[in-house]
């Protein structure tokens, strides 16, 4: 079984392949960052005291437990961003050079730093008709969303800017 699905990759296009992998990539720190967004806010006192002082410190003009689910989402999305880098520049994009990793990884972070401000924002909006206390299905389905639209982003922006080769043409695997 394992075998036939490998030929039927194998057979399917380059880009495909790619993009497959960086979906399964994208799977595993789905999991990280929704596993550890998921925590934080009910399990943890860190994102309401996060919330509140953010409120606080800045004057924003946004209730704490609003706050407290973005500056979750920036937390859980940042720890699975250096983990995905590791994984897309090894596996996916197959990159070796190791001149290019600070640059790489730059460009990784500001790519990811809009998906994450978009991811966040998006799960920010369509949570907060459920605020304060969001049911869990509901949180789930919210970031399920924003997870799904921030993916194409995410996915073209790295093969077409952060893992393009030197001559111009992106890296296939």
């Amino acid at each position: 079984m394992l075998q036939k699905t490998r030929t039927r990759v194998q057979a399917l296009p380059s880009g495909v392949r790619q993009f497959l992998k960086f979906a399964t990539v994208g799977a595993m720190n789905t999991a990280i960052d929704w596993g550890l967004a998921f925590f934080l806010t009910y399990y943890t006192p860190l994102p309401r005291i996060l919330g509140a002082g953010f409120v606080h410190l800045t004057g924003a003009p946004v209730r704490p437990e609003v706050a407290a689910v973005w500056l979750t989402k920036v937390l859980s999305s940042g720890t699975a961003t250096v983990n995905s880098f590791i994984w897309n520049r090894r596996w996916t994009f197959r990159v070796r050079n190791t001149h290019a990793r600070a640059r790489q990884f730059a460009k990784f972070v500001t790519v990811n730093l809009v998906g994450m401000l978009l991811n966040s924002t998006i799960t920010t909006l369509l949570v907060r008709p459920f605020l304060p206390e969001p049911p869990r299905l509901a949180f789930l389905a919210c970031q399920a969303t924003a997870t799904a639209l921030v993916l194409f982003w995410n996915f073209f922006a790295n093969k077409y800017w952060t893992f393009r080769s030197a001559s111009g043409v992106s890296i296939e695997s």
